[in-house]
């Protein structure tokens, strides 16, 4: 009986420690997240190109969401070639060192495109970790 006893003590006293740990990176996940989408913000809203304008970010969950107005000939462009839309986007970020800090981290980068003026939802391209590692960016 006792050597039931003792393991099973051992693993109760490893859950809450574990549930701790996870929830001190998510705590500190997020309070990077939030300092992230305020220094990124600042400035916006900004113009990318002549097609884009950057209306800053936001945190929602573990995704640090850039907010994107496009033209309207933009934003068909954008539709009638996702993956080439997907490529592009995630080339940028699996070249930035920060955001692939974040990524490593458990983070989720999330662009989200709407039409400029009526906010018309075109599209979003979220990216993880798995994103930028060798064959995976297209899976996505």
């Amino acid at each position: 009986m006792l050597r039931l006893i003792v393991p099973t003590l051992s693993l109760l006293l490893t859950l809450p420690l574990a549930a701790q740990a996870a929830s001190k990176q998510d705590y500190e996940l997020s309070q990077m997240l939030q300092k992230v989408a305020k220094e990124s913000s600042v400035g916006t809203p900004r113009a990318i190109n002549e097609d884009i304008l950057d209306q800053g970010y936001t945190v929602e969950g573990k995704a640090l969401v850039n907010h994107l107005s496009v033209r309207q000939e933009h934003a068909e462009r954008m539709q009638s070639n996702p993956a080439q839309v997907r490529s592009q986007l995630g080339d940028s970020v699996c070249r930035n060192n920060g955001y692939r800090n974040l990524l490593s981290k458990g983070a989720v980068l999330v662009y989200r495109f709407t039409v400029y003026k009526s906010n018309q939802p075109v599209m979003d391209q979220a990216f993880d970790a798995a994103s930028c590692t060798a064959g995976s960016k297209k899976k996505k």
